[in-house]
C-alpha cells in the first residue's frame, strides 16, 4: 500500500508562494528606483554654450530654468572630463559670475551665469535641492563640444 504524504504537497505550495512573492517585492523596489532615476532632474532645464578661450580655457555661458512647481536650491556645478572623471567646478574655479551656489530659484525662474574652465571640459551638470521634498537631484548632463 503507498502512502500519500501530504506535507510534500503543501511544502511545495508554500515554496511557490515564498517565490511569487518575493518575486513581486524584488519588482517593485527596482520599479519604483527606475521611477526615481527617469524623474531625477526632469524638472529643470540647462542650456550651456561653450567658447574657448585659450588652448586649456574656456567660457561657459549657462542658463537654468526652473520648469518643477517648487522652489530648487543650486548646490553646485559638476564638469565631465574627456576621461570620465567629474569634478565641482563651482569649487575649483570660484570664476562664477554671478555667484550662484546657494542660489534659490522659484518656479518659472531662470537664473544666466558665466563659468570659466579648462578646455578639457565635455560636459556639464546641475546639482540642486528640490526645497519642497528636500531631495537632492541632477541634472541631465549637457554636452558643451
Amino acid at each position: 500500500m503507498r502512502k500519500r504524504s501530504l506535507s510534500n504537497l503543501i511544502g511545495t505550495v508554500i515554496l511557490i508562494s515564498a517565490t511569487l512573492i518575493g518575486g513581486v517585492l524584488v519588482y517593485n523596489y527596482f520599479q519604483k528606483s527606475l521611477t526615481t532615476m527617469e524623474n531625477m532632474g526632469q524638472g529643470v532645464n540647462i542650456i550651456a554654450n561653450s567658447q574657448t578661450i585659450s588652448s586649456n580655457s574656456q567660457i561657459i555661458y549657462i542658463k537654468i530654468t526652473n520648469d518643477m512647481q517648487s522652489q530648487i536650491k543650486i548646490t553646485g556645478i559638476y564638469g565631465i572630463y574627456q576621461n570620465g572623471t567629474q569634478e565641482n567646478i563651482t569649487l575649483s574655479s570660484n570664476n562664477i559670475v554671478p555667484d550662484v551656489i546657494n542660489k534659490y530659484i522659484n518656479p518659472g525662474e531662470s537664473i544666466s551665469f558665466v563659468v570659466y574652465t579648462s578646455s578639457s571640459l565635455q560636459s556639464i551638470f546641475l546639482q540642486y535641492n528640490d526645497t519642497q521634498s528636500n531631495t537632492i537631484m541632477s541634472t541631465q548632463p549637457v554636452n558643451l563640444k
